[in-house]
């Protein structure tokens, strides 16, 4: 019977992750201010956020906790991504900005005290990587957010950078997600680590180009 009900979630998040996938690959390879950017990142935020909400329903009554941490993770990046470029423009925080924020932290106080811990139990030592490092940057991200809400180190600059990393790593989280669920195709240790790899890379590059004052393509 849970089958049937969460089948249809299912059926989204993997259509939806799909097309974020696409999206994002527009985005990164498009001029970033140009029109055909502008829209692949709407497509990839729109989706990306329907995605990550459809699949932990599932995630949580099959215990499958990295799906789950990886979505939870991934709402967070792609939200805020969003929102820091409204934050450039000096538009004011929200409820909902707060309220993904406090999210976050919770998020990563939980990874570090209970993930880790389940992780290990789990799957031996090296399981404790993965939570580790989801919550150790989650609540360097909470703590990103506090700064910025407070006036703390405010810039247009900043703003942009903490686009770029946040819609990045969401890339990064959905290509992850995707080469893990077909580890038929690479075995799943390679799979966690590629995307983060050719991701941080193309990140790095972007923020570089911003840091020197070169146009970002």
């Amino acid at each position: 019977m849970l089958e049937l009900l969460y089948r249809p979630l299912i059926i989204l998040h993997i259509i939806t992750g799909l097309i974020a996938m696409g999206a994002s690959m527009i985005a990164f390879a498009t001029s970033k201010w140009s029109h055909w950017h502008k829209k692949a990142g709407n497509v990839f935020f729109l989706t990306m956020l329907i995605t990550s909400l459809a699949s932990i329903p599932s995630g949580i009554v099959h215990e499958k906790w990295a799906l789950v941490m990886l979505c939870v993770f991934s709402f967070h990046l792609t939200y805020t991504g969003k929102r820091y470029l409204a934050f450039r423009r000096q538009e004011k925080p929200t409820f909902l900005d707060y309220s993904s924020s406090i999210m976050i932290l919770v998020f990563g106080i939980l990874l570090l005290t209970i993930g880790v811990p389940t992780f290990v139990s789990k799957m031996g030592s090296m399981g404790a990587i993965a939570p580790a490092a989801f919550g150790l940057i989650s609540l360097s991200m909470a703590r990103e957010d506090y700064q910025w809400y407070r006036n703390i180190n405010r810039s247009p600059k900043l703003a942009l950078r903490r686009h770029i990393g946040r819609m990045g790593g969401a890339t990064i989280a959905v290509f992850t997600a995707f080469f893990v669920n077909v580890n038929f195709v690479i075995p799943s240790s390679i799979a966690w680590i590629i995307p983060t790899v050719i991701g941080s890379f193309l990140i790095a590059w972007f923020m570089r180009k911003l840091r020197l004052g070169q146009p970002i393509r």
